[in-house]
């Protein structure tokens, strides 16, 4: 791979470089640039520049003449491929061809004309933010970059903060929003030109969805050959490849196609806690014994390791992180793996996204199907669920003849009077999942002002529908949360040297599993059947049956009772409280709650505490490990 160049600009420095590995673009290119020790990504050009330490692959560049293109992320193209597409494209001016190669990640172009083009991937994994100041734009791979570069001033964007607490399923509520005020971010299979004044346009280039046509059989096909191209690719061409092996269908999956392509065998990593079993641990075992190409290492958690301690992190995190608040069992599960060699890792992040069924689909379901598959299907999930069937059906049928723009408001005025009881599975045949007690964290203007928001996404949906059903945008509302959780693992892994990898989240796999319209993979009485058509015959047949997952809701409440003084003196002088968001003591009764070990909401006071560590560290106020 050429490295980017080492040249020194002949244009004025200034400002502070922003932490982290980052790329960055300035148009037009005349004016202060970032300080050293940036450098040119192409030689000769003052668009583009590259600081920190990247992982090795991890910027591609290709050229043309005077065409130029960066790959950033996990680009598995071979170079002759690229160069030609690149040549193609630049006769044809097709640079959407270029989005279409294996692997995941961020695509730049340069073009003759002096416009700077660039493509996010389909997942959203790879993220690009930016900012239009004074007659110039700054972009970037990271939004404190921009802030810091664009001179926004770096001030909090309290409504999107607010949004991603208490809303983490509704992404339309803050779309194109970052948690720094003033700082945009293009959203999954989305394309930003850049013109050489520094002018912006955004469009929407792909969505993956149901293809015309396409049958189980071949997207099952469609998903086994991206699925295996994503793994061998990995395998023959990053070095040294471990993966994660929790047992559960997903990662498991992953580690044994990747042993079939690994002639020295597989390392593969389940994490346990001896006193606080997520029960992955026995299945984790039974499917290493019966595969001898794999070695198995079981990471052990202790007190050491559980959530909610020393939730300080290296540095301040582009954005909030929800894993802020489990990171030191992020971390030891990484330095095993480092330890053990690893250096590309491969995780099953994205598949439950992609393959699970998530309650919304039963809208489609009631709106496609006949009544007869539709009653079978509320009967089955039904006494799984222990609720009544025909209460399955009933809100199916609602959620059928409810459109997006209704639904919005509906989620205004459950912001402005708050449930006093958690969500329930039933509750989530809806367009998303409504805001549980954790609504009733924020202030009364916070509360508010996002129920206004909502009503002013409701009126644009209404004006221009988006034409998602309530299925296929649930999955695609999943699969950018899992994308973005990846990419604050990846993250953390710089620090160890090992670069995690989700094969779930690649453009060929996304575009297989989602080629199918969600209620046709969608069976009540099977886990993931798409996963299983696909991998039948590579993959044990015990794998591609589990009906359970792991469950770390234990170590959860175990390490909430251990923390639960320091998280409560935590929350009590949380900065969300002086921005105006929440009311802290509302937060700490949820706490006290959990601490009791009754039920409450985990994942909105992890995102919550993500906020917190984000807030005080950007604001010098934490300590970094």
């Amino acid at each position: 791979m050429p490295a980017p160049s080492h040249a020194t600009a002949p244009a004025a420095r200034s400002g502070r470089l922003p932490r982290g590995p980052a790329i960055a673009a300035f148009l037009p290119p005349t004016g202060p640039l970032p300080p050293e020790p940036a450098d040119r990504v192409w030689s000769a050009d003052d668009r583009l520049w590259s600081w920190g330490s990247w992982y090795d692959g991890e910027l591609t560049v290709t050229e043309c003449g005077r065409t130029r293109l960066l790959a950033v992320g996990q680009c598995l193209a071979s170079p002759r491929r690229m160069r030609e597409d690149l040549e193609r494209s630049v006769r044809d001016g097709r640079w959407e061809r270029l989005t279409r190669w294996p692997g995941a990640y961020l695509l730049l172009v340069a073009e003759d004309s002096g416009h700077l083009t660039a493509y996010t991937d389909p997942a959203g994994q790879f993220p690009l933010h930016y900012a239009h100041r004074d007659g110039r734009t700054v972009v970037s791979t990271r939004a404190a970059a921009v802030a810091d570069l664009a001179r926004t001033g770096g001030a909090a964007d309290t409504l999107a903060l607010a949004a991603h607490v208490v809303c983490p399923s509704v992404p339309e509520l803050v779309e194109g929003r970052t948690a720094f005020a003033g700082v945009r971010r293009l959203e999954p299979g989305q394309a930003l030109r850049v013109a050489a004044d520094g002018t912006v346009t955004r469009w929407t280039y792909t969505r993956p969805g149901p293809v015309d046509g396409v049958r189980f059989d071949e997207a099952a096909l469609r998903l086994r050959d991206a699925l295996t191209e994503a793994v061998a690719l990995r395998a023959r061409g990053q070095g040294r490849v471990t993966s994660d092996l929790s047992g559960g269908m997903d990662s498991t999956s992953l580690a044994l196609l990747a042993a079939a392509q690994t002639p020295d065998g597989l390392d593969a990593f389940v994490y346990h806690h001896p006193d606080a079993s997520a029960g992955d641990l026995d299945h984790a075992l039974r499917y290493a014994e019966a595969s001898p190409g794999v070695r198995l290492h079981v990471t052990r958690g202790d007190g050491t390791s559980l959530p909610y301690r020393r939730m300080e992190t290296r540095g301040a995190p582009d954005q909030p992180d929800p894993a802020t608040a489990t990171v030191l069992r992020q971390r030891l599960r990484l330095a095993h793996i480092a330890h053990a060699g690893g250096r590309a890792h491969l995780t099953g992040e994205g598949g439950d996204a992609l393959l699970a069924t998530p309650p919304a689909a039963l809208g489609d379901l009631a709106a496609s199907a006949g009544p007869r598959r539709l009653l079978r299907d509320a009967h089955a999930l039904g006494r799984l669920r222990r609720v009544s069937p025909g209460g399955v059906a009933l809100r199916a049928l609602r959620l059928a003849h409810t459109p997006m723009d209704r639904a919005l408001r509906e989620l205004a005025a459950r912001l402005e009077n708050p449930l006093a009881r958690p969500v329930r599975w039933p509750d989530a045949i809806s367009w998303w999942p409504p805001p549980g007690p954790e609504a009733a964290w924020l202030t009364t203007r916070a509360r508010r002002e996002l129920a206004g928001l909502a009503r002013e996404r409701a009126e644009a949906e209404r004006r221009h529908p988006t034409g998602l059903t309530p299925g296929t945008r649930a999955v695609l509302a999943e699969l950018h949360n899992s994308a973005v959780t990846h990419g604050q693992l990846v993250e953390l892994g710089r620090e160890f040297g090992v670069w995690p990898q989700a094969p779930f989240l690649d453009g060929r796999v996304v575009r297989a599993c989602l080629s199918l319209p969600v209620p046709e993979k969608a069976d009540p009485f099977t886990v993931k059947p798409l996963l299983g058509a696909a991998l039948a015959g590579l993959v044990a047949a015990p794998v591609l049956r589990r009906r359970t997952k792991g469950d770390y809701a234990a170590e959860d409440y175990l390490g909430v009772r251990r923390s639960a003084a320091d998280l409560r003196a935590r929350l009590a002088r949380t900065p969300l409280a002086d921005l105006g968001v929440v009311e802290p003591s509302r937060v700490i009764a949820s706490l006290d709650q959990a601490a009791a070990g009754l039920a409450a909401p985990f994942p909105a006071l992890n995102r919550l505490l993500g906020v917190d560590v984000w807030l005080r560290t950007r604001n010098g106020d934490e300590e970094t490990s």
